[in-house]
């Protein structure tokens, strides 16, 4: 056996230090405390996170490979895995409860990860940032057109008009900044990306926790509708040169 087999048959140090917290965490979950199950998060996914931020280079190629088809993988499985369970729970006539929510935010988080990555890799972070902003104005678009036509036809009043009037001026304060930013994210990254970041952390901290609601609810919804706003926030600040991805797109 060559000497370059013999080193893919070792395993990295951070991955001996990997498997020493997953096992440590369980046992303190078991033994100590729930709560430090977290232990065993950051020994399953430290050296991950550390590897995709460049921090930390102790792989080659076909170590990184091995691990890109691992990691699709066990976005597969347990994506489809949470949905089945989900399924299961509705089909058998079970109660679905706030437990059921959290299962439908982890599907929605591994969802949107996988689409985000995607996409930011084949357009690149400028292109997906433009794109994702004038789907989600092209969206809010349609919601205020149709609610506001609901409002109009159903006014009796002047003061019901005039109501509707400011409605109209909110409709379009909200929509018309996602297109500038559309606009303003090829030309001027970096600003574009902390305008949205600001944007985003704002909304999450002024909305983010709805009186009335269950907190898996609140957090599915923010994921769902900050999450990929947010995310190109991130990818603009990172930009560097602004290409596309492997794949032209733009």
């Amino acid at each position: 056996m060559s000497e370059r087999s013999m080193r893919r048959l070792r395993f990295p140090p951070a991955s001996v230090v990997s498997m020493i917290l997953v096992a440590a965490g369980i046992l303190l979950w078991m033994f100590v405390s729930r709560g430090l199950l977290i232990v065993a998060g950051l020994g399953a996914f430290g050296p991950g996170i550390l590897r995709e931020a460049g921090v930390l280079r102790d792989q080659d190629e076909f170590q990184r490979e091995a691990s890109y088809r691992a990691g699709y993988h066990a976005y597969l499985v347990g994506g489809l895995s949470a949905l089945l369970v989900l399924s299961a729970i509705e089909w058998g006539g079970g109660a679905v409860d706030e437990s059921a929510e959290w299962l439908r935010l982890v599907v929605v988080v591994l969802w949107l990860t996988w689409l985000s990555s995607t996409l930011l890799r084949y357009w690149g972070s400028r292109t997906t940032a433009a794109r994702v902003l004038t789907a989600f104005g092209a969206f809010w678009a349609v919601f205020v057109v149709a609610t506001l036509i609901g409002d109009w036809s159903a006014a009796g009043s002047r003061a019901d008009v005039m109501q509707d009037l400011l409605g109209t001026a909110v409709g379009v304060g909200v929509v018309v900044p996602f297109f500038g930013l559309a606009w303003s994210a090829r030309r001027w990254p970096r600003a574009t990306g902390l305008a949205l970041v600001s944007v985003s952390l704002g909304f999450l901290a002024v909305f983010g926790r709805r009186r009335g609601l269950a907190w898996s609810t609140s957090a599915l919804t923010d994921v769902m509708l900050i999450g990929p706003v947010l995310t190109s926030g991130l990818a603009l600040l990172l930009d560097r040169d602004g290409e596309a991805g492997d794949v032209d797109g733009a």
